[in-house]
C-alpha cells in the first residue's frame, strides 16, 4: 500500500512539474472620482481582489459615495478588470461592477398647529438600498489607473433610475 501511494506522489509530482505554475496575486485597486447624471456625486471605492492571469482581474469591492439625491451612499459590488495588452507600459481596460448601494438620508418634516402656523420641524433619518452598476474603459500605467465609462443606479429616495457618466482616477497596490 505504501509502495503504491509512493508511486502516485512520484508520477503527480512529476506531471506537476510539466505544466506551467499559474500565480494568482493580491490586488488592492481605490480609485476616486465625480459621477454626473440627474444627480451629482463624489465616491470613492476599494476593491479586494486577485489577479487571474496578468491581465485579468475579479474582486469584492465597497465605497463611500456622497451625492445630491440622498447625500450619502455605500456600495457593495463585484468588480470584474480586463487588461489588454499592446507590448507597452500603458494598457488600455475595461472595468465592469455590479452590485447594491445602501442610501442614507435625512427628511425633514414639518408640522402645523390648527390655524396653519408652522409649530415644529422633526428631522427623520431615512434608508434604502438601490442599485449600483458601472461600465468603463481607461487604462493603466504600472499602479496609476484612469477610467471613465458609464453608469446606472437607483436612489431609494426618488424611486427613480439614474444613468450618467463617470470619471476616476486611482492606484493599485
Amino acid at each position: 500500500m505504501f509502495c503504491l501511494l509512493a508511486g502516485l506522489f512520484c508520477c503527480s509530482s512529476l506531471m506537476a512539474q510539466d505544466q506551467p505554475v499559474k500565480k494568482v496575486q493580491y490586488n488592492f485597486i481605490n480609485e476616486y472620482g465625480w459621477w454626473f447624471g440627474k444627480n451629482v456625486g463624489f465616491s470613492g471605492v476599494f476593491v479586494n481582489g486577485v489577479c487571474i492571469n496578468q491581465f485579468d482581474a475579479i474582486g469584492i469591492g465597497v465605497g463611500y459615495g456622497i451625492n445630491s439625491a440622498t447625500f450619502q451612499e455605500i456600495p457593495l459590488f463585484a468588480n470584474y478588470r480586463h487588461y489588454f495588452n499592446r507590448g507597452r507600459k500603458l494598457l488600455p481596460c475595461i472595468n465592469v461592477a455590479l452590485g447594491a448601494s445602501f442610501h442614507l438620508w435625512d427628511e425633514y418634516v414639518n408640522y402645523f398647529d390648527e390655524y396653519g402656523y408652522w409649530e415644529r420641524r422633526d428631522e427623520l433619518q431615512q434608508h434604502g438600498v438601490g442599485l449600483y452598476s458601472t461600465i468603463a474603459g481607461g487604462f493603466k500605467v504600472k499602479a496609476f489607473s484612469f477610467t471613465g465609462g458609464f453608469f446606472f443606479r437607483t436612489f431609494p429616495h426618488e424611486n427613480l433610475f439614474n444613468g450618467g457618466i463617470e470619471i476616476k482616477v486611482g492606484y493599485t497596490f
